[in-house]
C-alpha cells in the first residue's frame, strides 16, 4: 500500500488508546476514533493528544467514522457484546481488523450462538480478503520463555511437552470481579499461550473440569494438537485479587516463569519474564501484537494471533465456562 496506513479505533478511551498509540508509533496515520457521546469523544481527544499528538477526528458512533474517515484498518476495542456488530460494519467498509479479546461475548446468548457469530466473522474476512486478527498478546510470550529457559539452564521441550499451566490475576477486569466475569476477560490469554506452544488444536470435552467460585475460575482439560500425537494436560487459572501482588505465571512440564510489565531504564514499557533469579526483557506484548497485525496488512507475514485462532480459543473458553456453570 502506498503511503501510511490510515487507522481508526472503535472505543479509544480504555485499552483502545494503547492501540492508537502503537498504530502511530508503527508509522500509521491515526485519523479517527469512535466514541459513544460528545462528552466521551472530547475527553478521549484530549487523552490521545497528550499521549502521542493525535490530530485526527473523534466521531460519535461507529458508522459515521467508517463512512467519513477512509480507513485502511480498524481496532475494535468496544465492549465484547458489540464486537460482532462492529466487525460486520468494518468489513462492509473494507477495513482490515484487529479485534480485542474475547472475539465475541454476550451474556444473553449461548455458546452455540456466540461461536456461530465468531465463525461468521472469520468467514466474512476470508471472503473479502481482509486481514483479521485478535489481540491475545500473550501469545508473544512463547519466544521469550524459550530464551529465558535457555539462559537459566532449564531444559524444556517446546515441541514435545506434555503439561501446560498458566495463572493470570487481575484487579477485576473491565467486566466485573466475579469468577465468571474474570474468566471471560482473562482466559483468552492462557488458552492462546497454550495454542502458541502446542499449535492449533481442540479440547477433549470428556477430559474437562472447571470450577468457578466468587473470584476465581480453575479449569483442567486435555488439549489435542491438530497435528496428532500427544495429548497435553492443561490447567488454566484466572483470579480476581483486590489487593496485593498479582500472579502472571506460566510454563510447560513444571518449569514456570513469572511475567511483569514495567518501564525499562529508558522509560519504555517492556515485558519481563523471570525464572530461578534470571530475568529476560522482551518487547511489550501488546506492541508485538499490533506490530504483527500492521505488518500483515502491509503484506509482511502473519498476525500474531489470527481471527481463526481466536475462534478456536473462544470455543474452548466457552465450553469450559459451560462446564463450570454446571
Amino acid at each position: 500500500m502506498a503511503g501510511p496506513l490510515r487507522a481508526g479505533v472503535i472505543g479509544a478511551s480504555g485499552v483502545g488508546k494503547h492501540h492508537a498509540k502503537w498504530f502511530h508509533a508503527l508509522g500509521c496515520e491515526v485519523v479517527a476514533f469512535a466514541g459513544t457521546s460528545a462528552q466521551s469523544v472530547a475527553a478521549t481527544e484530549t487523552t490521545l493528544r497528550d499521549l502521542f499528538g493525535f490530530s485526527g477526528r473523534g466521531f460519535v458512533g461507529v458508522e459515521p467514522m467508517l463512512q467519513a474517515a477512509g480507513l485502511d484498518l480498524v481496532a475494535i476495542c468496544s465492549p465484547p457484546w458489540l464486537h460482532h456488530e462492529h466487525f460486520l460494519r468494518a468489513v462492509d467498509a473494507g477495513c482490515h481488523i484487529l479485534c480485542e479479546k474475547p472475539v465475541v461475548w454476550d451474556a444473553t446468548k449461548d455458546t452455540v450462538q456466540l461461536v456461530d457469530e465468531a465463525a461468521q466473522m472469520v468467514g466474512l474476512a476470508r471472503e473479502k480478503g481482509l486481514v483479521a486478527a485478535v489481540n491475545t498478546q500473550y501469545v508473544a510470550a512463547r519466544a521469550a520463555y524459550i530464551s529465558l529457559c535457555a539462559e537459566a539452564g532449564r531444559e524444556v521441550d517446546p515441541e514435545g511437552f506434555r503439561r501446560f499451566f498458566m495463572q493470570m490475576d487481575s484487579r477485576g477486569g473491565q467486566y466485573g470481579a466475579t469468577g465468571e466475569k474474570v474468566w471471560i476477560d482473562l482466559a483468552p490469554h492462557p488458552i492462546g499461550v497454550l495454542a502458541a506452544f502446542a499449535g492449533p488444536g481442540t479440547m477433549r470435552p470428556a477430559s474437562a473440569a472447571c470450577r468457578i467460585t466468587d473470584r476465581q475460575a480453575q479449569a483442567v482439560f486435555s488439549y489435542l494438537p491438530a497435528d496428532g500425537g500427544r495429548e497435553i494436560a492443561a490447567e488454566v487459572v484466572t483470579c480476581n485479587v483486590p489487593e496485593g501482588p498479582l500472579v502472571r505465571r506460566f510454563g510447560i512440564d513444571g518449569v514456570f516463569c513469572d511475567y511483569e510489565g514495567r518501564n525499562d531504564e529508558a522509560g519504555a514499557y517492556c515485558a519481563y519474564l523471570k525464572l530461578d533469579g534470571v530475568e529476560v526483557k522482551a518487547t511489550d506484548f501488546v506492541q508485538t501484537s499490533i506490530g504483527r497485525f500492521v505488518g500483515a496488512v502491509r503484506g509482511e507475514g502473519e498476525p500474531l494471533a489470527t481471527l481463526e485462532a481466536g475462534l478456536s480459543n473462544l470455543e474452548i473458553q466457552l465450553r469450559l465456562l459451560d462446564i463450570g456453570r454446571g
